[in-house]
């Protein structure tokens, strides 16, 4: 038992346990407000169409559409830090809602433009595959063969991301509104999480990829593109984002979270669709306009991005904005030390984003896209902060969660460690697996031991076995 988690002011009731279980979680405090004002008006004008129309929750509208803001801009533009590093307008975004908070919804809203230009490039390319499939064979030899027209993949692994970019688009999303199967897949799965976030790390940095494999050589990625936006039930999402393995790595300092409170129960109806107001129409003109523009692209098929510099008050403000990060990294950013070193980075890349977004012709950052960009780096700062207490009190919490869902299912009084061994969750069937998972819940006074043993389901008596608080 760990007894660092005994509570001694816990009175027992009647029955001898205590008057409440305590959590195998932290509780979160309540989600500050997404800045929809932070958001060019383009942005946040549609932001709060959709919604008022889907009612959805105020920082899945909005992470959707700076998302989708960021996978139109990425192809045009580099960021030129003040400290002379070239950096990708690419973001990486996690949104965490239940089911039933319109995900799907507001995905669709935010992504109409861009479905629409990726099913433009879907026809051209089969068009292009016929006629080359017309030609001889002499003349296939002298024809490049046309590219795949993949742009929003919603669950590839490492592996497949490299080959669609080698193949298809040089600039492409991963984008999903069920985002706990790319977080469940086979490409987060224990052999291959380490590889995955390694490879999506080097595409968040802009940076060339390896691509090796045995029947093709080996070659290197330059010049591509990634934005990533994964939409995940609460579970899903920080069973990822507690793994520590890929904290070690680093990808979690490149994602920028939020976890909005739920809406459910609110929701009132209202006749009115977002697609009907003028506000739609003004932001996929200006998505279209970005994504169908001439994109940078050299005879290699790699995007050439031009480098946008960040020059006066804009400036002033960046470097104001990182020493103020820097000196509290070591304060009250300490427990997000990670993502807030590379705080002032995401605030580049999303005042180029803005700046785009604001003028596709711009060559340069300008202030208010940088002073936009700073409410938005606060606001996802703030989030870190109030999600790092919903770290598991216990290093195990996550595997007694899952096996107090599962007793809780069952429904019965009693259990003994055979069963639990035999019919518990596939994960946690060792003896001394289940004893540690069970020591958790009893330390939470969901379960206790039964000192004298009992007679088990098949009706062998059993030494060891639990009561369940039922």
């Amino acid at each position: 038992m760990n007894a660092v988690l005994q509570d001694p002011m816990q009175a027992p009731t009647t029955d001898g346990w205590p008057d409440d279980a305590l959590p195998l979680v932290a509780e979160l405090e309540p989600s500050a407000p997404f800045p929809m004002e932070a958001l060019p008006p383009v942005l946040a004008d549609y932001g709060c169409v959709i919604q008022r129309c889907t009612q959805a929750p105020d920082a899945l509208v909005g992470n959707s559409l700076l998302a989708a803001a960021s996978l139109a801009v990425q192809p045009h533009a580099n960021v030129m830090l003040p400290h002379s590093a070239s950096v990708p307008t690419s973001l990486f975004i996690v949104s965490v809602a239940e089911s039933g908070e319109r995900k799907s919804a507001v995905d669709r809203l935010a992504l109409h433009a861009h479905a629409t230009f990726e099913k433009v490039k879907a026809d051209e390319a089969r068009e292009a595959l016929e006629q080359f499939a017309k030609l001889d064979k002499k003349a296939k030899e002298t024809e490049t063969i046309p590219r795949e027209a993949v742009f929003l993949a919603s669950d590839p692994t490492v592996e497949g991301l490299c080959k669609l970019l080698h193949a298809g688009l040089p600039s492409v999303g991963v984008f999903s509104a069920e985002g706990g199967r790319f977080l469940g897949g086979h490409g987060m799965s224990d052999d291959m999480a380490l590889r995955t976030a390694a490879g999506l790390s080097l595409f968040w940095d802009g940076s060339p990829v390896d691509r090796v494999r045995s029947g093709d050589g080996a070659s290197k990625l330059f010049g591509r593109r990634v934005a990533l936006h994964l939409m995940a039930q609460p579970r899903a999402a920080f069973a990822w984002l507690s793994n520590p393995v890929l904290k070690d790595q680093g990808l979690f300092s490149r994602c920028l979270v939020a976890y909005p409170a739920s809406t459910a129960g609110t929701r009132m109806f209202r006749d009115e669709k977002a697609e009907d107001n003028p506000a739609a129409a003004a932001y996929v003109t200006r998505m279209t306009e970005l994504l169908s523009g001439k994109w940078p692209i050299n005879e290699f098929y790699e995007l050439q991005p031009q480098h946008m510099g960040i020059p006066g008050a804009a400036r002033r403000l960046w470097i104001e904005m990182h020493d103020q990060i820097e000196r509290s990294i070591s304060g009250d950013l300490k427990p997000v030390r990670a993502l807030a070193s590379k705080a002032a980075e995401h605030m580049g890349r999303m005042a180029g984003v803005f700046t785009m977004i604001d003028n596709p012709q711009a060559t340069t950052v300008t202030e208010e896209a940088m002073q936009r960009a700073a409410l938005g780096v606060e606001f996802y700062l703030g989030e870190a902060l109030r999600l790092a207490g919903v770290q598991p009190l216990h290093e195990k919490s996550e595997q007694a969660s899952m096996l107090w869902g599962w007793l809780g299912l069952r429904g019965k009084k009693h259990i003994s460690l055979p069963e639990l061994v035999q019919f518990g969750p596939a994960k946690l069937r060792k003896a001394e697996t289940m004893r540690s998972v069970m020591d958790v819940l009893a330390d939470h006074y969901m379960v206790r031991k039964v000192p004298d043993g009992l007679v088990a389901y098949n009706g062998k008596f059993r030494r060891e076995a639990w009561e369940v608080r039922l």
